[in-house]
Formats: structure tokens, C-alpha cells, sequence
């Protein structure tokens, strides 16, 4: 990450992914935003979520249509999503932004989402028409979806539509400036493994690798549990903690007890084995 031509360091990084075609999104409202306030940000493709800010500030930006996408398409799409949150669970605080969820409606009898996708006001009439597109997807589905997000420790940002969300968004960047002030403000960092310059970093990080569980979560689990060997040793009590449920104890277990059976190569060597 480069500084200005004026000496001044990005506070916010946002993915060039965010910024192409010509729909408006939440992403592109929140750069015209930063501009009135002048606050500083650069665009460049970044690894991890679509906008990164202070203090490990990390989100990532979803529409409702991306998520039934997720649910309806192939056998890879669920898990590759949750990949991707994974991921974004590298930073300190992640976040994931649904950017029109509150717009949408529910009718489970039918089993389907109603996106909206234009709205208009009807002429010399105090009426305001909206256009919805059908989603044969259940809504427990999608909500589930929704809920293994939060699980993992990820906060949802919920917006009603691009203008809404990229208010939700600026104020989670402004909060974090601010609260931060005199501090020693950390910028913005594009990470894809933290630097690790002690024991207690090492530890962190080994902890943070198990699915579910991101930095914070790592702390809560060494503070109760005072070593890795004890966490991974005593799996099923880190329901005790908050955030913590079945599903991520599974998820580590399936880790653990998991015999590795790397992929092989075409002679039968593994790739490993080849180098």
C-alpha cells in the first residue's frame, strides 16, 4: 500500500472488483462519501473482502441475489462461500454487508424470496411501485445461511438498499477512526497470514487456523483454556464461550481426527512427494 503524492498513508483499501461497471453499489457510495470528507483511500485488488479499514477492519460485500446464487448453484457454491468467510475471519473484526436484505420479502408458503430490483413513483399518483423478481429458494434457507455466518464470529451489516448500506458502512469506518484517536491508530493492512514476532503471536495464529475461529475467538479460547495443547485436547467445552457452538466444534473435530489423504498426482505421487 502506497501513500499519496501529498505523504498521506490510505486509511481505508477497497477492492477494484467494487468499483467497475456501471450499476451503482454500496461500495461505490462509499467512495463518494469518503471524497466529501476527505478521507483517504486507494483501490487495488486486494485478497480478502471488498473494503478494509482501521483498526482490522475487514468486510466483505454480498447482495441477496449473491446468496441465493450461492444456494442454488453448483455443489462447490456453499462451500466456497464459506471459504471466503473464513477467510475474511484473518482480520481482528470482520463483517459481512447484505446489501438489500431488509428490502426483500419472505412468503415461505410458497417457498420463495421476492428481491426487489427497481422501484418507481407512479405519475400524478402518491404511489411508489416496486419490482420484485421470484427466488425459489426457502427462507429458512437463506436465513440459515445467514445464521453460519454469524456463528463463525462474523458481524452482519443489513442494509436496505446501496444508499443505506454505504451510510452503515461509513459510519463503521468513521466509529473506528475515531475511537481511535491518540491511540496510535493501526491502518489498514492486506494480510494473508499476520507476522508472528513471538510465542504468544505463534499461538494465536495456530488457534485462529481452526475453522470458525478468528482472532478474537483465539484470545477468549488460550485466556480460558492457557495453551493449545489443553484447546485442542478439551474441543467440546468451547461451547462454553460465546459465539462458540456445535457447529464450529464439529468443524474443528472433523480437522482433527481427519487422516490426511493428499491429493494424488498422475503417477500416484503426491504433489508433496513429487517436490
Amino acid at each position: 500500500m502506497q501513500m499519496d503524492l501529498l505523504g498521506n498513508i490510505p486509511e481505508v483499501v477497497i477492492d477494484i472488483h467494487e468499483t467497475g461497471g456501471k450499476r451503482t453499489n454500496a461500495v461505490k457510495q462509499l467512495m463518494g462519501m469518503l471524497d466529501k470528507e476527505k478521507i483517504s483511500y486507494t483501490v487495488e485488488k486486494i485478497p480478502i473482502g471488498d473494503v478494509l479499514g482501521p483498526e482490522g477492519v475487514a468486510i466483505e460485500r454480498k447482495t441477496v441475489s449473491d446468496l441465493i446464487n450461492t444456494l442454488k448453484g453448483s455443489a462447490a457454491g456453499v462451500p466456497r462461500f464459506t471459504k471466503q468467510m473464513d477467510a475474511l475471519l484473518k482480520y481482528d473484526k470482520p463483517y459481512l454487508l447484505i446489501e438489500n436484505i431488509l428490502a426483500i420479502r419472505r412468503d415461505p408458503m410458497k417457498g420463495c424470496v421476492y428481491v426487489p430490483f427497481k422501484t418507481k413513483q407512479s405519475k400524478g399518483r402518491p404511489y411508489v411501485v416496486t419490482m420484485e423478481r421470484a427466488s425459489y429458494i426457502h427462507p429458512t434457507s437463506l436465513d440459515a445461511l445467514i445464521d453460519s455466518v454469524r456463528e463463525k464470529g462474523i458481524e452482519i451489516i443489513s442494509g436496505f438498499n446501496a444508499s443505506h448500506a454505504a451510510g452503515l458502512l461509513f459510519g463503521i469506518i468513521t466509529e473506528q477512526s475515531e475511537s481511535e484517536k491518540g491511540k496510535g491508530k493501526r491502518l489498514p493492512v492486506i494480510r494473508t497470514r499476520k507476522g508472528l514476532d513471538t510465542v504468544v503471536d505463534e499461538q494465536e495464529f495456530f488457534v485462529a487456523g481452526f475453522p470458525g475461529i478468528n482472532v478474537v475467538r483465539a484470545k477468549s479460547l488460550l485466556q480460558k483454556f492457557g495453551s493449545p495443547f489443553e484447546i485442542v485436547t478439551r474441543t467440546d467445552e468451547w461451547v462454553q464461550l460465546p459465539g462458540i457452538g456445535p457447529k464450529t466444534v464439529e468443524s474443528a473435530k472433523k480437522l482433527l481426527y481427519t487422516d490426511y489423504a493428499p491429493a494424488k498426482g498422475p503417477e500416484g505421487a503426491s504433489a508433496e512427494e513429487k517436490d
